[in-house]
């Protein structure tokens, strides 16, 4: 079973909320004769795929028993790409990195990817390359910190811990804080970051309209002071919880 994944112009897309329902009539609505040419998808696409397949050739131009060879279907906004699953995570980087080079954007399954790529090592989690989310409720005891961008606090404070929790089971997340939308919250990661404060967390996460890191309980009354200081610094609304997304909370 192949891995697949969508490249797609962000720009074609840009007001859509639901990605995978503008590419579904994206695909429904194209030609259905043009799907193994590249010329029918934008230059930006088509630039990409000259990029990609150096690498991931089309499964038709690769060696029968070579896994890197790849199937493509090309669609004016969009291109449907299925990777051998032995090579997925490969595939998935190299699509994401050149997407970042012609300002693409990537969805896996239904999980829409951060802009940027990571640089080096394999940090986020995909789940149809990672399986499940891990579970969380076999932690320690434990103090979990959410900065939010003040744009979205109508979700607070009386809905902010559920909200809070759908995006740690459902939301696009990245150790890397590029994904972050507002100028604030970079500011408060870069703060954060240079205080070394980060030594004291057992898990970080950035999303697009937060910030979530957990801290081990023994540590949390270290963590409380710089969290509120660096947060009213920048007018950033914070919420502290115990045990969140643990069987207990």
């Amino acid at each position: 079973m192949g891995i697949s994944v969508f490249i797609f112009d962000g720009n074609a897309a840009l007001a859509q909320e639901d990605y995978c329902g503008w590419i579904s009539r994206e695909i429904e609505g194209a030609p259905k004769d043009g799907q193994d040419r590249s010329k029918s998808s934008s230059r930006r696409l088509q630039k990409w795929f000259e990029d990609m397949r150096g690498s991931f050739p089309l499964i038709g131009d690769a060696h029968p028993d070579d896994p890197f060879g790849t199937e493509y279907c090309f669609y004016r906004n969009v291109v449907d790409v299925i990777f051998a699953s032995s090579v997925g995570h490969e595939g998935v980087l190299q699509a994401w990195k050149l997407a970042e080079k012609h300002g693409l954007r990537l969805m896996v399954g239904d999980q829409l990817l951060p802009p940027t790529a990571p640089k080096d090592k394999w940090d986020p989690h995909i789940s149809a390359l990672d399986g499940p989310r891990p579970d969380l409720s076999s932690r320690a005891p434990n103090v979990c910190f959410v900065v939010f961008d003040p744009d979205i606090w109508h979700v607070a404070p009386r809905e902010a811990r559920k909200w809070v929790l759908g995006q740690l089971e459902e939301g696009a997340w990245s150790k890397d804080k590029s994904i972050l939308m507002g100028d604030r919250l970079k500011q408060w990661a870069d703060q954060f970051a240079a205080r070394d404060l980060g030594r004291l967390t057992s898990e970080v996460r950035f999303y697009h309209e937060l910030i979530f890191f957990r801290v081990d309980k023994k540590d949390a009354s270290l963590m409380i002071s710089p969290t509120m200081e660096l947060s009213h610094k920048l007018n950033l609304p914070f919420e502290v919880y115990v045990n969140l997304g643990s069987a207990s909370s």
